[in-house]
């Protein structure tokens, strides 16, 4: 049987998804021949993970997904399938696919090594802070913006103390609907996650600006580097 390459029509798309959907993924070599498919098991594979399965994520890396990815790349390395289990719906493919084309590219519009030192205080000193006070600002801003139309709710947690939320939305709640979570637009931070953002927020930002003023060869090298600014908006 010949196999066929190149882009998937909607029609194998559909055979896929049918076939899955009633057996289960199982072997992709098997799946691929009892499908009816001319597809070897990998593309198979990867045309499920990386494209049809209910639950892949669409749209932009997130503010919190980039500050998620680059704590677990620092951790992990080059782990994407690894670090993509920690960004629920989205794809090791389109985690390394980020990192190549945003993380790579600022390295060599530095002109420095992506795993140099200089680099790395970049990723440090200047990107993770930036990105934490971006996350912050839209945090706030949504929050006044949500405060003006809804009524604070109270919860009460393990420990019986009183929570105030002051708005319970598909955009900041925990809980949504399957149909809600396929179209969403945010990234729910698990608890572990979340826990190191905070710390980070508390401990290392103080951290990062003496640092910053003991070294003056990293802050004249960055901050003498028109590019690195503007990158960081982007």
């Amino acid at each position: 049987m010949e196999l066929r390459r190149g882009p998937w029509s909607v029609e194998e798309d559909f055979v896929l998804m049918n076939y899955i959907s009633h057996h289960g993924e199982g072997r992709w070599n098997s799946l691929s021949r009892c499908a009816g498919l001319k597809r070897t098991g990998k593309s198979c594979r990867l045309r499920w993970l990386n494209y049809l399965r209910p639950d892949v994520r669409r749209g932009n890396i997130t503010l919190e997904e980039q500050l998620l990815i680059l704590q677990l790349h620092s951790r992990w390395g080059n782990r994407w399938s690894k670090i993509a289990q920690h960004l629920p719906g989205r794809t090791d493919n389109e985690i390394k696919n980020y990192w190549r084309t945003r993380v790579q590219k600022h390295a060599k519009q530095l002109k420095c090594d992506v795993n140099s030192k200089q680099f790395q205080d970049t990723l440090r000193y200047l990107w993770i802070p930036r990105l934490v006070e971006r996350i912050q600002a839209s945090k706030i801003s949504n929050n006044n913006s949500s405060s003006e139309t809804q009524q604070p709710v109270q919860l009460m947690n393990n420990n019986n103390n009183s929570i105030l939320i002051t708005s319970v939305t598909p955009e900041n709640s925990s809980v949504a609907t399957s149909s809600e979570n396929s179209n969403q637009d945010y990234y729910q931070v698990n608890q572990s996650d979340q826990l190191w953002f905070e710390d980070y927020q508390a401990m290392d930002q103080q951290n990062n600006i003496e640092l910053w003023m003991d070294n003056e060869d990293i802050f004249n090298n960055l901050c003498n580097n028109e590019d690195i600014w503007s990158l960081l908006e982007h």
